[in-house]
């Protein structure tokens, strides 16, 4: 039926009940049958009204279809404006199977660093300024199949070394046992010191001391067994040589592996590897851990004076202490250099730092550091020689270390060896801002 039909139909109805209300009311009629039939007429004039109100529905969806087109009426799909910050970060961009078997983890680390050296003597070399992407890091973290098979994959850039390269920096996988027992696999960080086993962005300066260029045990490709029992945790790898930060290759040359242990002790409050913590610790923290290492070298290293050939025998002592806005933390390095160059074979080197950092206001660190080194013999007259750094800065922090300036400055008083009973001083200046999430 179309509209003007259904139009002509309503007004016939209309006049029909008209002329039937006309004629009662001039017929004689008992007063039950009048009201039984306004009666009935009252439910016809709804039922009307339900009609033309239908027919007018119906009118206007045909209009609106011949205008939207024939996918009109279909309901449109709704997407979010936005999703809240629980939804995707938690320490880091995610997404997660609901039943926790599948996890992709991304996270990224940026460090932009100005370092200016002047010498203190007029004859101790020339100033030097520059500007460096000092760390660009992109992770992927998660577990597959199972919670506790783990992986890890890190890629890094720097341009220190006047250069602009890009390297995988650690690739494993990991099966977690329990907390007693996890078994690692591939190439990762290795826990030898204290220092370069925490992540750069949690540093309490922009860089290492001298004392850790100087004696830690980096990187490699192995195996790691580490857990925790108590306040009692341990680690025990076994792994390829192990190169120092300015040397390169991943296999070993000869036939030897390089091993190590390290046992850490909370005596109180766990420490961690963590040198500043901008949330203020409400109870004492303090750790205390020794670590034990033997490391056949296969490439020079100009950092830690050692040569390819050398054997080296490595122990370090370290600790750390935080309290409210206190934080201390002290090691010692020893190491015996059975030496492969030379008739004075066996060479015993040293180093130490301390540091302290204190918050001056909740945003505010105040830093102070103390660093040394002492070779026994020069495996290369490259190799800088003995050094001193005394050190201080500030750190101030917008968002925790995920967002943070620091600035230091250091004296660095120097031994070389080509020049025994000289000295060399140097006045460096950092500034550095860091991205960390």
């Amino acid at each position: 039926m179309g509209r003007k039909g259904r139009r002509d139909f309503v007004a016939r109805a209309r006049l029909i009940a008209g002329i039937v209300i006309s004629t009662l009311m001039t017929t004689p009629v008992l007063a039950d049958e009048l009201s039984e039939l306004r009666q009935q007429l009252a439910e016809q004039h709804k039922v009307m009204q339900a009609l033309e109100s239908r027919m007018m529905e119906l009118e206007t969806k045909e209009k609106e279809r011949v205008a939207q087109g024939v996918d009109f009426g279909y309901q449109a799909g709704t997407r979010k404006k936005g999703l809240a910050a629980e939804d995707v970060y938690d320490n880091g961009f995610f997404i997660r199977s609901k039943d926790g078997r599948y996890s992709i983890n991304l996270n990224g680390f940026l460090q932009a660093r100005y370092t200016l050296t002047a010498p203190a003597g007029m004859d101790d070399g020339r100033t030097r300024s520059n500007f460096d992407v000092a760390l660009a890091r992109l992770a992927f973290s998660g577990n597959v199949f199972d919670p506790k098979v783990k992986y890890f994959f890190q890629y890094e850039a720097t341009t220190f070394g006047n250069s602009n390269q890009s390297t995988m920096l650690d690739w494993w996988m990991q099966y977690s046992h329990s907390q007693y027992l996890n078994v690692q696999a591939g190439r990762f960080i290795l826990p030898y010191s204290r220092q370069f086993y925490t992540h750069p962005g949690n540093l309490l300066f922009s860089d290492l001391s001298v004392a850790d260029y100087a004696f830690n045990l980096q990187r490699a490709v192995g195996a790691n067994i580490s857990g925790k029992v108590g306040k009692l945790s341990y680690h025990g790898v076994v792994t390829n040589s192990i190169r120092a930060l300015d040397a390169g290759g991943q296999q070993n040359v000869g036939n030897e592996v390089a091993w190590q242990g390290r046992l850490e002790y909370d005596l109180l409050e766990p420490y961690g590897y963590l040198e500043s913590s901008p949330t203020p610790a409400a109870a004492p923290q303090l750790s205390l851990g020794v670590a034990a290492a033997f490391n056949p070298v296969d490439d020079y290293s100009g950092f830690q004076n050692v040569s390819s050939g050398d054997r080296t025998t490595n122990v370090t002592v370290d600790g750390g202490f935080r309290y409210q806005g206190l934080s201390v933390q002290a090691a010692g390095y020893y190491r015996r250099n059975n030496r492969d160059c030379c008739s004075e074979n066996v060479g015993h080197d040293w180093g130490y730092y301390g540091q302290l950092g204190y918050y001056l206001t909740e945003r505010l660190e105040l830093a102070g550091r103390v660093s040394g080194v002492d070779f026994q013999f020069a495996n290369d007259l490259d190799t800088q020689g003995d050094v001193r750094e005394y050190t201080a800065g500030f750190n101030y922090y917008l968002y925790g270390h995920a967002v943070k300036a620091q600035l230091d400055y250091s004296f660095l008083d120097g031994d070389p060896f080509q020049f025994r009973g000289t000295t060399t001083s140097t006045h460096r200046f950092r500034v550095q801002t860091q991205i960390l999430f």
